[in-house]
């Protein structure tokens, strides 16, 4: 979620900027705190039940940015990381955490080479964050690395867009949302028609635009974020040049039961690695 970000402009009454910086986590967090967090933390249960035969022991939640994942899980008494490239939004998870009593290893790395004091049973890379690895030697490092900090037989589940969305022959998710928590309001944009696509890097500048509105007052944020487009193909074909993975699964969703498809049911393309 926050291995790549450009802030470009924010309009509002001025403010430190270190403020600003940390107004946005927090806007991130609401923004996307739209997540049924125990219903995925079944998924993943379940996704490890039958592709590992047990259930996760330690959860590693890769691009954490405000730790949703790595919070759930420690709540649920596992030993949990969260891992991320952003101090600002790392800094953020850690003190969310403490305020829930989730006890979390935060790690500040980069997701293509990290080192956990201890391997885990399940990684997980949510919300679309596997496609900030811009190159094919940035996923190749990147699954190189988590295998490495995984237990054998420990399984990577990433949430990845749908190819649809590659091929413009569908939209898969909503790009336009709301969301609330108390009395601040943010609406977000993320991503718009024009946003360039360079066609040879396979990369997009995706323009974001968010408003928060509180006590009255109006802030508004514009990014660009970087992100590479990836098909099937391609995926399963950088999977096995990495050579450390197996895929038991390519799912639609996060459930078992929903396989990777061009249903109306498949809104994302989530392959299940298990490390050889």
């Amino acid at each position: 979620m926050t291995e790549k970000r450009q802030h470009a402009a924010s309009t509002a009454p001025a403010m430190p900027a270190h403020q600003a910086i940390y107004d946005l986590a927090e806007t991130y967090d609401i923004a996307f705190d739209f997540r049924d967090l125990d219903a995925e933390c079944n998924a993943l249960d379940a996704i490890c039940e039958t592709h590992r035969g047990a259930k996760p022991e330690s959860f590693c939640d890769i691009a954490c940015g405000p730790g949703y994942h790595c919070i759930a899980y420690a709540k649920r008494g596992l030993r949990s990381y969260g891992l991320d490239l952003n101090p600002t939004m790392l800094d953020y998870a850690r003190r969310k955490a403490e305020r829930s009593g989730a006890a979390v290893n935060f790690v500040l790395a980069d997701m293509r080479d990290f080192c956990l004091d201890a391997p885990v049973d399940c990684a997980f890379c949510a919300m679309s964050s596997f496609h900030y690895l811009l190159t094919n030697d940035d996923i190749i490092r990147h699954l190189r690395a988590v295998a490495r900090n995984l237990t054998p037989g420990g399984l990577y589940i990433v949430e990845a867009n749908h190819p649809r969305d590659v091929f413009r022959v569908g939209k898969s998710l909503k790009n336009v949302w709301e969301a609330q928590r108390g009395d601040t309001i943010v609406r977000s944009h993320w991503g718009y028609d024009a946003d360039p696509f360079d066609p040879i890097t396979q990369t997009t500048q995706t323009h974001v635009h968010i408003e928060v509105e509180r006590d009255g007052h109006t802030r508004k944020y514009d990014e660009i974020e970087v992100d590479r487009s990836l098909t099937y193909q391609e995926f399963s074909t950088l999977i096995a040049i990495a050579d450390v993975f197996d895929t038991p699964a390519w799912l639609g969703v996060l459930d078992v039961n929903q396989p990777f498809d061009n249903t109306k049911q498949s809104i994302r393309m989530v392959p299940v690695l298990r490390r050889r």
